[in-house]
């Protein structure tokens, strides 16, 4: 009896020196992960973004020797992408996906970035962005915000769905209307086509197509699917009108207050993570448009010179208008 009893005391003390010894690793585990980075984005976890987001949390782990952790808030959980940038600007968020459409809110030449039809191919606009014009417009956003963009994310060429029909020349544009995002780029190119633009939040497009209140909408094939536009529209034609970005951004203040070893390992990260993305792009969108013919939705191909002539004089005004010609025929001339 005796010995039973020593028996279960030598089990209870291994035991809870077991537990004493898990405690104490979580402990060593939590101290180690010192700084948090909350990273908020609007898009669905299936998106691009989400994915490069994915990796940029795992490389700032690695990179960080576990002490700084970066949770992704993903799907509007922090609302939408004017809302996580104006937290990150405020500093109640650390990071959010952002882009040059909402950045153009503080620094207006970013809005040349999301012009019609500027881009000759992707490896144009990489040249532009992570060069000097990049740099250049980064260090005034900066400035101006206290935002930075720590990378490039290419969200990819925009086209046009329809609930019916499909776009085949610009005059099909006449008085269609379309939801576009609440950016001057967007609503001037569209209302330069003889459209109706009306600025919708993305959540809420499904439900405007599907009522009527739009006619069709813009995106890329990724949004087409991800959002399940394929459900409420009949085809997509293939206007690649506008290369869209998209960048990591983070709040100046706590960037520089990280230490130097963890400010370079979530600059790194960034870095990489969307050097990732931008590598593997092309073969995601062709599955995306695959997916969705898979889906039923039927694929229209058009011919882009005519809306690049038709887009000619919009460009030039707007830059003209925000004092930027200048800046755009440097873009021109990479």
């Amino acid at each position: 009896m005796k010995s039973n009893k020593i028996a279960r005391k030598a089990m209870f003390t291994a035991t809870a020196s077991g537990i004493v010894g898990l405690i104490s690793m979580m402990s060593v585990s939590s101290a180690l992960a010192d700084v948090k980075i909350n990273f908020a984005h609007h898009l669905p976890t299936e998106s691009e973004q989400h994915m490069a987001a994915e990796r940029f949390r795992d490389l700032v782990a690695e990179y960080s020797d576990g002490e700084v952790q970066v949770q992704i808030l993903p799907s509007g959980q922090m609302g939408g992408q004017r809302e996580i940038i104006e937290s990150v600007e405020l500093g109640t968020l650390e990071m959010g996906y952002g882009e040059s459409g909402l950045y153009a809110n503080y620094v207006s030449e970013f809005g040349l970035l999301t012009l019609p039809f500027l881009y000759r191919d992707t490896e144009h606009w990489e040249q532009v962005v992570t060069g000097e014009i990049g740099e250049q417009l980064i260090e005034q956003l900066v400035d101006t915000s206290g935002v930075r963009p720590l990378n490039w994310i290419l969200a990819g060429y925009r086209d046009t769905y329809l609930v019916d029909d499909v776009i085949e020349s610009p005059d099909d544009f006449k008085n269609l209307k379309i939801r576009v995002p609440e950016s001057p780029v967007f609503v001037g190119t569209f209302s330069a086509l003889g459209a109706q633009p009306t600025p919708v939040p993305m959540p809420d497009v499904y439900t405007a197509m599907q009522t009527g209140l739009v006619d069709a909408m813009e995106g890329t094939p990724e949004v087409g699917y991800t959002f399940r536009i394929y459900e409420v529209a009949e085809s997509l034609s293939k206007t690649r009108h506008i290369l869209f970005d998209g960048s990591f951004a983070i709040n100046e203040d706590f960037y520089n207050n990280l230490s130097d070893s963890n400010r370079d390992a979530v600059t790194r990260a960034a870095l990489e993570s969307a050097e990732m993305q931008r590598s593997e792009w092309a073969e995601r969108e062709q599955s995306w448009l695959d997916k969705l013919t898979e889906e039923g939705i039927a694929i229209n191909e058009v011919d882009p010179e005519p809306f690049q002539d038709a887009l000619a004089s919009f460009r030039e005004k707007f830059a003209a208008d925000i004092g930027a010609v200048e800046l755009l025929e440097s873009i021109d001339q990479q």
